[in-house]
């Protein structure tokens, strides 16, 4: 189109464009803006745009009548020209001016409501329907045609409808649709010193609108004396005012008795009122439902003939329309505040106040709304007041002090001062109408309530952390319920039971259904119980809902009021609750058909759903959660409030550990209303949004291959978990720092890479040779290590997986990760150790394995000595005591040190010696310490012994530490000499041998059992075993059987060959071994009596002894060597025969001593004393045992025994006090034949017969010494 026909077109527009509907011009100029446009189609439109309006011009009302009684009927013309001359204009009347009537009729006279609708706002449902009654009655219109309404569940206009009554909730939704209010020409703000919420939110945005609609006009009116902040608000808009009030009323102040009963003194008051008799009806002004209710139960008694009427918004229509309708009775009309202002009941006359209403005010602090029965403020009295005065003189009694009324604030503060903002903030954003901060408010919200709605809006989801609208926040902001109840709604959506979510979102955004009167308390509890559930009040609730769909929904109005009167639930909380049901569940249903009926939830199927249901719950009541402290009834939520579960809840006796709740409550406590128990888990994932997240003590995880730390979960800084976590998910940087620090450099990974085996490996490798040479300074310090993995490892990779993938990846490609002998060392460090400190050593064909520890002052420190189990018995004792030779020189300086000073003093300085000991001898030569006294006398001439140094005194590492491992290499025990390993281990290591032994077998057996005689190969002194070991074969004498078996030491084979040859051997010579039995049966005859064996076994005892000595020097090795041993056995019976007659006259002396022993007058500790001798010198088994030495000293023994009993009784004293002498070391002696008994015997023999010469200088400190080196 060229530019002159659009020019052209946009004359036509200008030209009829004020006579338009606006939103018909609206959409013309937007059309005609366009870039593709269509003319002829544009004239079309415009065409019947005109149409349209030419319509709507014909529906206004032709006459229009006016009570000329009202106030605003006379000022009407004042009126129509501010309304002409001014955008927006303030109306001050007061009550009964008749300005809720009369401005719609107005505004239609002066042709508004043509171009759009005359919206006419109201603050209740109840005024909005009552007005539009009478406002069609007086045009004579049906109601719904030229004058309509809109509630929330109640809605009759039509296309011809000029004047719309509604609430000021009902203009705030349509915002939402159009932004712009283009549906209006005119709009009449009633009641607006009420100065609801929706009011000032209204206000504030009409002040942004007008300057973008001039054509709309705006009306406000309000019955309060402070329009001014109203006109201010508007640019100092003109306000007219209008008297209401045609007659006097009569204020008296009745303060009731406070101990008295209220209702009495209402009951008084209206008697007052009627006296001596009723000219009018009386207006009772009531704080809430509860009082209309329980005061209208009890005024009948009291007026039997008057009409008692309640009034509150929530009365069907029909009980409300009674109020307007006048009969012949006198009436008492019992309301609440909404027949303030709101609406005008005809006939009234006198009013009785209480001074009171329920004042809902937001606690910031709690988070919590709180609905508070509170004294009104002195416009709010006075309004009332001024209802008795409209039809004659009027009496106002008030139920309170007149100096309360007097001290009480002029206005009553604007609900946005004392009410949470989170759905007008969220309307706010969703409309784009800016920062709430800086939106042009009447009264600018307290910054404090602003914080917390915005807190709210963003734990529901609804807005984000930028304070930005986010998809949910606009679903939420479409229904029409509060945003914590929208957010339900919505999260019902994604459940399997939508419509139980749905019910019960509803059901909050009611009063509870419930009732329980004063005087049915008992009934009502046990109706209730009939559907109360065990586990939730909300359940509870859904029960209920479940009862009225199956028994009463089908019912008309009358049953339902039977059959919830019957059950204490109040009928209209019902019908509203099922009326916000059916409006949720048609937004969130999307078009989908309405769900005709309910279907009922089994049991069953309401408990597997119960999660779902109430997760949904908690999306909405998130922050209305509690954990229950410890050891007290209370509940612990969230910005610190306390609260106790309310008692009439199903959880008030159960107390789970966390609960949600739907309302708390701040009466005489902050009492938790409607409650359920919550699962931990369902807060993390509704919660997971709000979760406060605090990551401490990272460590790196060894198991999962990363870097865990312990992570605290809280949820308004209430503790909800603690878990371990993948630290590199929040803090990649410092998981990488501990991952090479612990994992690289600490070798802590479980699985590890090649590559960083080898790298532990060449660490491991530099460590030992440290210890070996004690120097903690060869190996790269960790801060070179992490470095050295800092600068090849990408700074991605913090776990084991991702190593080992980047490995993959990058394999042949850079540096890689291999560590170099030079870069395991510090800079300038060699770790060349040579022999000095070997890995291995050879001890008596065993090869063992060394390993070095540097760590001073600890078991482990210096040279460890690897032991297998099986070659336990095979090293000699003092094979350690040299250690290896890179400790000889400070082993051997430390042993002088040990030195007394008065040796010591020759042998300084100590490690001079030390190296000329070393230079000149070694292990080769034997024993340490033996090596030392010879070397040392030798270059000192001082004269030394072994016992003269105290190994004791030398430092850890200079010490031989012996670990016995079994064939895995596992430890089993330590020791610093191999003595103790033997005492210690001495069966497992003779079990591990032979289990090694075992393996030998199968190429040589060694192992045979009850051999008759030597039909087997030579036995070498060793034979190598398989684990390079060796073992000892040898005879055995197993109980009376002689076996072939290895031993672990050649001392033990040896030992027990000796005693294997022997059994074997005499074996052989049954019959010589018959006649010596015969023989010295045969001698000894009666003189064995008092000893504890027979003839048999003492010839058996000699045989022994015999063999001992002539058949088993040599010991045989081979068949051969026994054959000639067997060839001795004629001398063997010559050798025994003598010894016989030896112990035969052993035997005779040692009964005459015992003879004598029982003789009169003995000393008992004599007798005692030389019993005990005897007893030693003759225990079973001596002839075998005894030395040769101590063989022949025995005749001496038994020689000095009888002296001493000589000279007995001529020193007895003396005796005594030898005896005491010798019994402690007597006594000591653990076994017979005990190196130390020979000694004890030649002392006796020096202390009781010196005559007899005793051998080897005995003394009490020798016998000790060799008692305690036996010990």
């Amino acid at each position: 189109m060229t530019s002159p026909e659009r020019d052209r077109l946009a004359r036509g527009l200008a030209a009829v464009r004020d006579s338009l509907l606006i939103r018909d011009a609206q959409r013309l100029d937007r059309t005609l803006a366009g870039r593709r446009f269509d003319a002829a189609r544009f004239e079309s439109d415009v065409a019947r745009a005109m149409t349209a309006a030419e319509n709507r011009q014909r529906l206004r009302p032709t006459r229009i009548d006016y009570p000329e009684e009202l106030p605003v009927v006379q000022a009407r013309d004042e009126i129509k020209a501010a309304i002409e001359a001014h955008q927006v204009i303030v109306l001050c009347g007061e009550t009964g001016s008749g300005k809720t009537t009369q401005l719609p009729k107005i505004c239609l006279e002066l042709g508004r409501g043509t171009r759009g609708l005359i919206g006419h706002t109201q603050p209740r449902r109840l005024a909005a329907r009552s007005v539009a009654t009478r406002i069609a009655q007086e045009l004579n219109t049906p109601l719904g045609q030229m004058v309509g309404f809109e509630t929330r569940f109640d809605r009759r206009t039509c296309e011809q409808t000029l004047v719309k009554l509604m609430t000021d909730g009902i203009l705030l939704a349509e915002m939402q649709r159009d932004r712009r209010l283009l549906a209006y020409d005119t709009l009449i703000i009633d009641e607006a010193h009420e100065r609801s919420l929706n009011i000032d939110f209204l206000l504030g945005w009409l002040k942004h609108l007008l300057r973008e609609r001039p054509e709309l006009k705006l009306i406000i009116t309000s019955a309060t004396l402070d329009p001014e902040r109203l006109s201010s608000h508007f640019g100092d808009c003109p306000i007219l005012r209008v008297e209401g009030r045609a007659y006097p009323v009569d204020v008296r102040y009745r303060p009731p008795d406070p101990d008295g009963d209220l209702d009495a003194a209402v009951a008084d008051a209206i008697a007052e009122c009627w006296h001596p008799r009723p000219l009018g009806d009386v207006l009772v002004f009531l704080p809430g439902e509860r009082e209309i209710n329980e005061l209208a139960r009890s005024l009948p008694g009291r007026f039997p003939r008057a009409e008692v009427l309640p009034l509150y918004s929530r009365l069907p229509a029909q009980q409300q329309d009674r109020v307007f309708s006048r009969g012949h009775a006198p009436r008492i009309v019992l309301a609440t505040n909404v027949a303030e202002t709101s609406i005008t009941v005809p006939g009234i006359r006198y009013v009785v106040d209480l001074g009171t209403a329920r004042i809902s005010r937001f606690s910031p602090r709690l988070g919590v709304q709180q609905l508070h029965v509170e004294p009104v403020a002195q416009s709010a009295a006075n309004q009332r007041a001024g209802r008795c005065g409209r039809v004659g003189p009027g009496i106002c009694i008030r139920l309170f002090e007149q100096a309360d009324f007097e001290g009480r604030p002029l206005f009553t503060d604007p609900e946005i001062l004392r009410a949470n903002l989170a759905g007008v903030i969220l309307q706010m954003t969703a409309l784009k109408l800016g920062e709430v901060e800086h939106f042009g408010w009447v009264d600018a919200p307290e910054s404090r309530h602003i914080s917390d709605a915005y807190r709210l809006l963003q734990t529901v989801g609804a807005l984000d952390d930028a304070r930005q609208l986010t998809a949910q926040g606009r679903d939420i902001a479409r229904l029409p319920l509060d945003p914590r109840i929208a957010r339900i709604a919505l999260a019902g959506r994604d459940t399997a039971c939508p419509d139980a979510v749905w019910v019960l979102a509803a059901a909050l955004s009611v009063q509870d259904p419930h009732e329980v009167p004063p005087e049915a308390q008992t009934q009502a509890r046990q109706q209730h119980a009939t559907w109360r559930h065990a586990k939730s009040d909300f359940l509870t609730l859904l029960q209920l809902w479940e009862r009225w769909q199956a028994e009463a929904a089908g019912l008309k109005q009358g049953g339902q009021r039977k059959w919830c009167k019957a059950r204490f639930v109040n009928y209209l909380r019902m019908t509203e609750w099922t009326q916000v049901y059916q409006q949720v569940a048609d937004l969130l249903r999307e078009g989908t058909p309405r769900r005709e009926g309910w279907a009922p939830l089994p049991p069953e199927t309401l408990e597997r759903l119960s999660p779902d249901i109430h997760r949904a719950l908690l999306t909405g009541l998130i922050d209305h959660i509690g954990l229950k402290r410890p050891e007290a009834p209370e509940y612990q939520g969230p910005r610190g409030r306390k609260f106790v579960i309310f008692p009439a809840s199903v959880l008030s006796k159960k107390a789970p550990q966390w609960v949600m709740s739907a309302q708390l409550v701040q009466t005489s406590k902050l009492f938790a209303r409607t409650n359920a128990a919550v699962d931990p888990a369902w807060l993390e994932t509704v919660g997971a949004h709000l979760l406060k997240r605090t990551v401490q003590d990272p460590v790196w995880n060894a198991e999962r291959g990363e870097v865990t730390s312990v992570e605290y979960l809280s949820l308004f800084g209430l503790p909800l978990a603690k878990r371990n976590r993948h630290y590199g998910s929040s803090h990649p940087s410092e998981a990488r720092h501990i991952f090479i620090r612990d994992a690289l450099v600490g070798g802590q990974l479980l699985k590890k890479p090649k590559v960083l085996l080898a790298n532990l490996a060449l660490i491991e490798s530099v460590r030992e040779k440290e210890a070996r040479l004690r120097r903690p300074d060869l190996l790269a310090s960790d801060e070179q290590l992490f470095a050295f993995y800092d600068a090849r490892l990408p700074p991605e990779v913090c776990t084991d997986s991702g190593l080992r993938q980047w490995l993959h990846q990058s394999r042949n490609q850079g540096p890689g990760l291999a560590l170099s002998e030079a870069e395991a060392l510090r800079p300038g460090a060699s770790s060349d150790v040579g022999a000095q400190f070997p890995d291995h050593f050879v001890i008596a064909d065993v090869r063992l394995t060394l390993s070095y520890t540097h760590d001073p002052g600890e078991d482990a420190d210096g040279v460890t000595f690897h032991i297998p189990q099986s070659q336990l018995f095979a090293l000699p004792d003092a094979a350690f005591d040299w250690l290896v030779p890179g400790l000889q020189p400070a082993l051997i300086e430390a042993l002088i040190r040990t030195l007394p000073h008065k040796q010591r003093r020759y042998c300084t300085p100590a490690a001079e010696f030390a190296r000329a000991v070393l230079e000149a001898a070694g292990p080769a030569d034997g024993p340490l310490l033996t090596v030392l006294c010879r070397e040392l006398q030798r270059m000192c001439g001082v004269a030394l012994t072994p016992e003269d140094f105290d190994p004791g005194k030398l430092p850890t590492h200079l010490r031989p530490r012996l670990v016995l491992e079994d064939d895995q290499g596992r430890p089993l025990g330590e020791a610093d000499a191999l003595s103790k390993l033997h005492q210690r281990h001495r069966e497992p290591a003779r079990a591990a041998l032979q289990k090694v032994a075992a393996k030998a077998e199968a190429t040589q057996p060694w192992t045979r059992q009850n051999l008759q005689t030597w039909d087997f190969d030579a036995l070498p002194a060793q034979v190598k075993l398989p684990n390079g070991g060796a073992a000892h074969p040898a005879l055995t004498l197993n109980a009376d059987q002689v076996d072939l078996r290895l031993f672990e030491s050649a001392q033990a084979a040896d030992a027990a060959h000796r005693e294997g040859c022997r059994a074997l051997l005499l074996a052989q010579m049954n019959d010589r071994l018959r006649d010596l039995r015969k023989t010295a049966k045969s001698r000894l005859g009666t003189t064995l009596i008092g000893l504890s064996y027979n003839a048999e076994e003492l010839a058996n005892s000699l045989a022994t002894r015999a063999a001992q000595d002539i058949l088993l020097d040599p010991l045989p090795r081979d068949s051969a060597g026994f054959q000639k041993a067997y060839e001795k056995r004629g001398q063997f019976s010559r050798y025994a025969l003598d010894l016989l007659d030896d112990v035969v006259q052993w035997i005779r002396t040692h009964a005459e001593l015992r003879a004598r022993l029982r003789g009169p007058g003995m000393p008992p500790h004599a007798v005692t004393d030389i019993n005990g001798q005897l007893a030693q010198l003759f225990a079973p088994g001596f002839i075998e045992h005894i030395g040769e030495d101590t063989w022949l000293r025995v005749p001496t023994y038994l020689k000095a025994i009888s002296v001493r009993l000589d000279s007995l009784a001529l020193k007895p004293q003396r005796d005594a006090d030898l005896t005491a002498q010798i019994t402690p070391l007597a006594a000591r002696l653990p076994r017979p034949y005990h190196p130390a008994h020979a000694m004890l015997e030649e002392w006796r023999v020096l202390l009781f017969a010196q005559a007899l010469k005793a051998q080897g200088s005995p003394s009490a400190e020798k016998i000790r010494a060799l008692l305690n080196d036996e010990a």
